[in-house]
Parts: C-alpha cells; structure tokens; sequence
C-alpha cells in the first residue's frame, strides 16, 4: 500500500544565474566560516587587488593550508627551514661568506614566506577554491545535487586529513634531512680538505721565488732541503722544502686524516726563453721545457687538488 504521506525528494534546481552559481559554488566548496572568505572572493573576481591579511595563516600557516585542504603549501611552509638550513648549509661551507651576510642572507629567506603567506592567504584559497571549481567533470558539473556534493566532499576543511599529512610530513621530513645530510656532510669535508691543501700551495709561493732566484743566479737547481732557511709550516702543513729544485709540500699537524703525511710536489722546468715553469702535482710540464729533474706527483687525491694541479 503507497504512504500517502511519503514524498519523493525533489531534486535541487540549479541557480538562475552565474552569479548565484558562483555564489553557490564558493559555498560549497568553502564550507564553515565561508561569509568572511566570500567577501574576498568577491573583491578577486572584481578584479581588486589579490593583498590583504589573514591572521590564522600567520600565527598557524602549515595547519591552516592543511585545514582547509590545501596540502602542497602546507607541507612546504612545514619543512620550509629545514630545507633552508640544509641547504644554505652546503652553499655556506662552499662560499664561506662573512658571519654577518649568513645570517641576514638566513633570515630574510626564513622569513619571507611566513610574511608573504598572510598577505596573500586569502588571495591563494581563492584559486584554490576556483581550481576545485574548474576541475568538476561534466558529468557532475551539469547536475546540481552531484555537482553541490562533490566541492563539499573536495573542498571544506579537513582535521583527520590534515593530522595525516602532518604525520606523513613528519616521515618526509626525516627523510630530506636524511638525504641532504648524506650530500652536505661529504661536501663539507671535501671543501675542508682542499681548503687545507691550499694552505700548502700559499706557503710554497716563497720556496718557489726562493728556488728561482737561486736558479737565476746559479744557473742550476738547488739541492739542499730548505735554502739555508727555516722551512715554511703552518697549521695544516709540517714543512715546504726545496728537493732537487721541486717544491715539495708535506702535510701533517692539525691536517686531516686523509691528507695526515701525505706529499705534493711542484716541480720547475726551464723553456727555451729561459722562463722557469712549474707544474703542480700530476700535471705535466709542457713540450719543449727542460725539467729540474726533482720530485714531481702528488700523493693527495686529484679531487681535493685545484685544477691546476690535477691531471
């Protein structure tokens, strides 16, 4: 028997015009608190300037981004500094700028973001909310109640979700850290170690000029191990010596490991101008330059040598 007070549920009539589809959609899609969104909206689509300000995504942006279901922002505002350590870490251990520009270079690339954000909070859920709008499928998107269904379901705001991302960003954010620390450690020890072979390369300059002016003098290469004079060390280096008219660098003290007692040779030839030429380490001297004969080579490793003394 039909239940005479049974009613079948019309289904929802679609706005009669753009503007209240827009209205209806922005809506939806919104969800709570939607009355202070939609005045910015409105300012947007007039064409109005996309700044304002928005307190929650200043003193909460990654958990704001996430609660309303935008998940890229809010991942990236998350891990933002620690992708900046990371990486301002390695650029800093290559270019060693003074401590002064590090910091302020820091700083203003910290801060920019969590400045810019609130600024543009509004302005940025706003292409959000009509990106979710623009991606309805047609077949939805002609059907009022699937079409009202589908932006509550895609757009509103997200607490379980967004407590997932942010475990999830955790795991992330242990593994970035991972990875460039594999990179920046390496890289950090590298740079260090050449730093302290260049140490050896400043301290020869002398012994060099000492061993030209004894062969511009004698017209032959000097044998003894240091000229006469006290042998030029430093914090990384033990000793620079001449030997056979080479220079000869021989690291230790506070050096690294990898370079403790190990040897760098500059060896001097003469051309035929009689211009003296050196070449550092595994390099060759040119065709046609006669050699001192002395030590040459190098026992550092070609990576952790300047380019002009590799091979």
């Amino acid at each position: 028997m039909e239940n005479p007070y049974a009613r079948s549920a019309a289904p929802a009539a679609a706005p009669s015009t753009p503007e209240g589809q827009r209205q209806a959609d922005y809506e939806a899609a919104i969800g709570p608190n939607s009355g202070y969104y939609l005045k910015y909206f409105e300012q947007f689509d007039n064409g109005e300037s996309k700044a304002s300000w928005h307190w929650p995504a200043f003193f909460v942006n990654s958990w704001w981004c996430l609660y309303r279901k935008m998940w890229l922002p809010g991942i990236l505002l998350l891990v933002w500094p620690w992708i900046l350590a990371m990486v301002l870490g390695i650029l800093f251990g290559i270019a060693q700028p003074p401590v002064p520009v590090m910091v302020g270079v820091w700083l203003v690339l910290l801060i920019t973001p969590y400045i810019l954000m609130p600024i543009y909070a509004n302005s940025l859920y706003w292409r959000h909310i009509n990106t979710l709008i623009q991606r309805l499928p047609g077949s939805i998107a002609s059907v009022p109640d699937k079409r009202i269904a589908r932006l509550e379901r895609n757009g509103g705001t997200g607490v379980g979700p967004m407590i997932a991302v942010m475990v999830g960003g955790g795991f992330l954010f242990i593994m970035i850290v991972g990875i460039l620390a594999a990179i920046a450690i390496p890289a950090h020890q590298d740079y260090t170690i050449r730093s302290q072979v260049t140490e050896g390369l400043n301290l020869a300059s002398s012994v060099k000029a000492e061993v030209a002016e004894y062969y511009a003098q004698n017209k032959s290469w000097p044998e003894q191990a240091n000229l006469g004079n006290e042998p030029p060390s430093g914090k990384f280096v033990t000793e620079v010596v001449a030997s056979g008219g080479s220079v000869v660098i021989t690291y230790g003290n506070a050096v690294n490991q990898q370079l403790q007692g190990q040897r760098l040779a500059i060896l001097p030839g003469v051309d035929a101008q009689g211009n003296i030429v050196w070449a550092c380490g595994n390099q060759s001297l040119p065709a046609g330059v006669e050699s001192a004969g002395g030590p040459y080579g190098s026992d550092v490793a070609n990576k952790y040598l300047p380019k002009h003394c590799r091979e």
